[in-house]
């Protein structure tokens, strides 16, 4: 009777490992509250380097008191510059003091968890910077075939050179986790870098023209594919259990975008563990119907990820101000956290940590991140 109740007991285990295993990484641990972080935004550049420090800790101070848990600070620019001393990226915006070491520091002291972000593709908007006016070759070109500034996931030294960037930042600051920004095609009509264009040229003999755009965006998402399966590799080889992440406008990314991001093919291969989906969804770029707009988009992405065999966290990138438009009040944060709660997520960062500040005492007051994250814990 004894080992029927211990045969029991092992099978009611292994059962239940396998729905823990089923259910997948979004329905365990703590819900994810971040907030990206402007270095630059964290202290006054004109004062003494003791004085920028004590002004971090202050910032993380009430960074924490906000009900924020994971600090998200951008360590490579748009325009290729590193905001650390980096061995390996041309331009270094400080290159004989480390902010990023110090907000590691304060941040471990207090608690919180760090994922640096590199914009990991971008590199001078219209015009190639930082590394490209090295490599130009590596540059994705506009129509007209000149370089823009933006990195060619198809060409193999340019995928090379991006790991190699990941992985210093990773041994540099051994991280908690690691999101990544502009891990994305240029969203206009562009062309190819030249090696990238030789090899699609290739692939392409034989098929009929009519299947040549095809051809190209299934190219497109496989070099992005295959460069997001090399800093996985390389970064979970040298640091077990990191935490791999990245910012997506959404569902409608994943298949026959211009972008080429597919994460649905990344989160199922177990590349990311994380898609952070955009919610910059407003009056000015989308009308009275921008909540529906940003239910359907959270919505959808929570579809694509229930669907795998084994789901990842979805969180909210909460925009405060953004490119596409920006809250009016304190109290629009709670309808964002209200809707993507009830929709199912795992969590919210906030951009950005200084675009959330004029409003965040009443933020902290009326209790909408706890709240949200209240809700969430509740729900497991």
């Amino acid at each position: 009777m004894r080992r029927r109740r211990n045969m029991l007991t092992v099978c009611l285990m292994l059962l239940t490992a396998v729905v823990s295993n089923t259910a997948g990484a979004s329905c365990g641990g703590e819900p994810f509250m971040g907030a990206y972080v402007n270095i630059p935004k964290l202290f006054n550049s004109d004062s003494d380097i003791r004085d920028r420090e004590r002004s971090i800790a202050k910032q993380l101070d009430r960074f924490k008191a906000s009900g924020l848990r994971v600090v998200m600070p951008y360590v490579t620019t748009t325009a290729g510059t590193a905001l650390y001393p980096s061995k390996i990226v041309p331009r270094c915006l400080y290159s004989d003091w480390d902010p990023v070491s110090v907000l590691m520091r304060e941040a471990r002291h207090r608690g919180l968890q760090v994922y640096p972000v590199p914009c990991v593709l971008a590199c001078g908007k219209q015009q190639p910077q930082g590394i490209l006016q090295q490599h130009t070759e590596w540059a994705l070109r506009d129509e007209r075939g000149r370089p823009i500034g933006h990195i060619s996931p198809c060409h193999p030294q340019a995928r090379d050179w991006v790991v190699s960037v990941m992985h210093e930042i990773v041994e540099k600051y051994k991280p908690d986790g690691l999101l990544l920004d502009y891990l994305r095609f240029n969203n206009r009509p562009m062309q190819l870098d030249p090696h990238g264009a030789a090899q699609l040229k290739k692939l392409m003999r034989g098929v009929p023209e009519t299947l040549q755009s095809v051809s190209l965006q299934r190219f497109k998402e496989d070099s992005l594919t295959q460069l997001m399966r090399s800093i996985s590799i390389d970064l979970r080889r040298q640091q077990p259990g990191i935490k791999l992440a990245i910012y997506s406008w959404g569902p409608h990314v994943v298949q026959d975008h211009r972008v080429a991001q597919d994460w649905r093919t990344w989160a199922q291969k177990r590349y990311i563990d994380m898609v952070n989906v955009s919610g910059y969804c407003f009056p000015e770029n989308y009308g009275d119907r921008y909540m529906q707009v940003f239910a359907d988009r959270i919505g959808g992405a929570l579809e694509i990820n229930g669907k795998l065999r084994r789901p990842i966290k979805v969180t909210l990138c909460l925009g405060i101000r953004t490119s596409h438009g920006q809250i009016d009040k304190a109290a629009d944060v709670d309808d964002y956290l209200s809707t993507a709660s009830r929709l199912g997520v795992d969590g919210t960062a906030v951009f950005t940590w200084s675009h959330a500040e004029p409003y965040l005492e009443e933020i902290m007051q009326a209790g909408y991140l706890t709240h949200f994250a209240d809700g969430l814990k509740n729900r497991r």
